[in-house]
């Protein structure tokens, strides 16, 4: 991936987010640095609760920052106010989890998809009228059902609403939310065929969160693994893939089950242990208590993120290639 100035459209700087629960603070983010490139699909994996979530949408600034800064399309959008900071939401959307929860009841699909023309007051009524049928055509919803509302669809058309309205400004950037993960698999296909679709023909540029390591092998130009609200490793989808170099980017992969039986191994490596409290987490490396080949270094210091042409990876011992 080239690291041209140009090519970079989104850059996070030393985030941190903490939330304060019954007077402890929760730390959701700890210090993340990560460059999302033009037109690449990031895909954000870690198990549930690791902060994937949190920073998706510190990077949308839908949260504010305890700490650190984001900056989108060369400007520093952190401490930028209401009205720049206005301009600059057309450039970036979210599509939710939930397909139902994220949609209006009360809100007739067509009036759903068109709302972020007339909050942004992008052209006429007729053009909004026209962009609503133009964007319910691309994502595959009939136009005749435009005056339906949300209950009246399956959960695959629901996220394919979801979709529609988060492409009515055409943004740049699309986070997306584990979009596919309250789906059934059948659909989880089309869902993701159309986002892949989508990307080329409207030019955009994901970041994809998501645990589900089947669905990253699928979409991903790069996989970033996060482990209790830090980054252990990025790479390409073949290097996390074929050759991971963190002790948990590799249980991780060795974890996912294997469709095929007879490339299923009986002494499968699992990771044993729990999950830290992100209240009061390990001092040093954050997986040292759960990691086999711990030293008495990663109790201590907290690995930095190594390069290794373009494979980032946080640990004092990584795995060999």
């Amino acid at each position: 991936m080239s690291e041209h100035k140009s090519d970079i459209l989104v850059q996070a700087e030393g985030l941190v987010k903490h939330f304060i629960d019954k007077g402890a603070a929760v730390q959701a983010v700890s210090n993340v640095n990560l460059t999302i490139y033009r037109g690449e699909t990031l895909c954000l994996v870690g198990e549930s609760g690791c902060g994937k979530s949190t920073l998706g949408r510190l990077l949308l600034r839908l949260i504010e920052p305890t700490a650190g800064k984001v900056v989108f399309d060369g400007e520093d959008i952190s401490t930028m106010k209401a009205n720049g900071l206005r301009n600059v939401r057309r450039k970036m959307q979210l599509i939710f989890q939930d397909p139902y929860a994220s949609l209006d009841p009360r809100m007739s699909v067509g009036k759903i998809v068109g709302e972020p023309l007339k909050i942004h007051r992008v052209g006429d009524a007729a053009s909004q009228s026209a962009k609503v049928d133009e964007l319910l055509g691309v994502v595959g919803i009939p136009i005749e059902y435009k005056g339906r509302y949300p209950h009246q669809f399956s959960g695959g058309q629901r996220q394919r609403i979801g979709i529609a309205r988060a492409l009515a400004l055409n943004p740049e950037l699309v986070v997306c939310d584990e979009p596919v993960s309250a789906l059934d698999v059948s659909i989880q296909a089309q869902i993701l065929n159309l986002l892949h679709d989508l990307q080329q023909q409207y030019s955009l540029t994901y970041l994809f969160i998501t645990h589900d390591l089947g669905v990253v092998r699928y979409i991903a130009t790069r996989v970033c693994v996060m482990f209790l609200g830090k980054i252990c490793e990025i790479g390409s989808t073949e290097e996390i893939f074929q050759s991971p170099r963190h002790p948990y980017t590799h249980f991780l992969l060795a974890s996912t089950p294997t469709p095929d039986p007879t490339k299923r191994k009986e002494d499968k490596d699992i990771l044993l242990g729990d999950v830290p409290s992100p209240i009061n987490p390990p001092s040093g490396c954050r997986f040292h208590k759960r990691c086999p080949y711990m030293e008495e270094i990663c109790t201590q210091k907290e690995p930095p993120l190594h390069d290794t042409n373009g494979h980032l990876c946080a640990c004092h011992f990584p795995l060999p290639v």
